[in-house]
Parts: structure tokens; sequence; C-alpha cells
């Protein structure tokens, strides 16, 4: 339920980086109101630290939030090697020489 929603948002944001796209969608997740079960679930697993320079922490609350936060970040590193995959398919060795 929860890789469904993030792969959803993954293929609509291609072109960017996979995981800045993931830190991205659990802040977007956090910062606002509980809409379905995956807001909930995350906000029960997940919360955020912001220092002054607007960066991000993000920490699990519990050892089962450890391993959402882990499958998350594992499921972003296979779709960005998805991605370079599919961009590799059609070329060929000539494509890639000095």
């Amino acid at each position: 339920m929860i890789l469904k929603e993030f792969s959803k948002y993954l293929r609509e944001n291609e072109d960017k980086s996979s995981v800045l796209l993931l830190n991205k969608w659990i802040m977007e997740r956090l910062q606002k109101p509980s809409l379905n079960k995956v807001d909930i679930i995350l906000k029960t697993e997940l919360y955020f630290l912001k220092n002054n320079n607007n960066k991000t922490l993000i920490i699990a609350k519990s050892e089962t939030g450890r391993i959402l936060l882990n499958a998350l970040y594992n499921f972003a590193l296979s779709f960005e090697q998805y991605k370079l995959a599919k961009f590799l398919h059609d070329k060929k060795s000539n494509d890639f020489t000095n």
C-alpha cells in the first residue's frame, strides 16, 4: 500500500532523483493532515527534525519504522537502477567511446 503510493509519486516525477523524491514525498506526507491510511502509518512510524538551515532528518519512531524507512529507501534505489537500465537498453558500445 505504501510502496504503491510512493511508486505512483515516482512515476509522476521520473526526471528527478528517486532518493531526493523519497525525502520530499515523506516530508509532504508528514506535514499535511492525514488523508488516508498511508499518511496515518507514516505519521505513526516516522517523524522529522528540521534545523536552522532547513535541512531535514527523518527518524523512525520504532523498529517497524526503521524497517519501513529502509524498505522505501531500497525501493527508491531500485527505481533509480530501473531508470538507468531503461536508458541503456537501446545503447550500443560505440555510443560510449571517447
